[in-house]
């Protein structure tokens, strides 16, 4: 949202490690490699995240097990832009 100078990431919580049922289910197979991929989506995402701030943007962050009740995201996004 230029406008606002407000970044919002939808992250799925398996792919980015979220602390909720999905995001901590591990892989059965190539267990290593979906690991260490996980890490380093963690670590891309607060890099990115850090940049971001830095350069005067807000910064939001909704989980897809928050995306069962849509309402609630969109209240939440919307006092976000508006802060």
């Amino acid at each position: 949202f230029p406008r606002y100078r407000a970044v919002v990431f939808i992250h799925g919580c398996f792919w980015h490690g979220h602390h909720c049922a999905e995001g901590s289910r591990r892989p059965k197979s190539n267990r290593a490699y979906w690991l260490a991929k996980i890490a380093a989506n963690r670590r891309r995402d607060a890099r990115t995240e850090r940049a971001l701030r830095r350069a005067g943007w807000g910064v939001m962050t909704i989980w897809e097990c928050r995306l069962k009740a849509p309402e609630a995201v969109a209240e939440r996004i919307w006092k976000f832009l508006r802060r």
